[in-house]
């Protein structure tokens, strides 16, 4: 199993990075993603940035995300951010959510959810149809409550790795939305990375 994707942190202490390396075991077969490019591997500024220490609290955690148009549900497991770099679970078919970003339901701030593109020894993962999302289709994330939080897509975006992700995608302040993260883009088989991201944003359905 190879190790979690991740990146590096400009700064000690910033927001953290996405999906930035792979393993050299790590499949070397990329898919190109649709339409623009993909979020990159450095993150935000450090004063952007909510404390990576932070726990949602009582509110209660994301247990699964369910993606109707792809046919895929995932467990969804929280992530911390470790030297600067935001985890993903080893599991492919796991998504992460970043235990330090908004918790579904929230009426402010941006919910993250990370994962793999596929693995070398595990297959494809659970976002690696992400980049086929389009605005109007519906996700859902289940919390440990049993609450179902709906929501619709309104855009999908990517950002090439080496230009880093812009803070406000991991806001906790402004509008709630779900933010989807995962690799796409060529692969890049010297760096074992794919060398982009593609990030979906989505609101609560109405």
């Amino acid at each position: 199993m190879p190790p979690p994707i991740s990146g590096r942190s400009p700064e000690p202490g910033g927001l953290p990075a996405i999906g930035a390396r792979r393993s050299p075991s790590a499949a070397t077969h990329g898919r190109s993603a649709r339409d623009a490019p993909p979020p990159g591997t450095t993150g935000p500024s450090a004063k952007a940035a909510p404390s990576a220490d932070r726990d949602a609290g009582s509110a209660p955690a994301p247990v699964l995300l369910q993606l109707p148009t792809l046919r895929v549900t995932a467990p969804v497991q929280p992530v911390d951010v470790v030297g600067g770099e935001l985890q993903v679970p080893d599991d492919p078919r796991t998504v992460g959510w970043w235990r330090a970003s908004a918790p579904p339901g929230s009426p402010v701030g941006s919910t993250v959810v990370d994962g793999h593109i596929d693995s070398a020894t595990a297959g494809l993962g659970a976002l690696f149809h992400l980049a086929d999302l389009d605005p109007g289709d519906e996700v859902s994330v289940r919390t440990s409550a049993g609450r179902v939080v709906p929501y619709t897509v309104r855009a999908r975006r990517v950002y090439v790795k080496s230009a880093g992700l812009p803070a406000e995608i991991f806001t906790r302040s402004g509008p709630p939305r779900l933010v989807l993260i995962s690799c796409g883009g060529p692969f890049d088989a010297a760096a074992h990375s794919y060398q982009d991201n593609i990030i979906v944003f989505a609101t609560p359905s109405t």
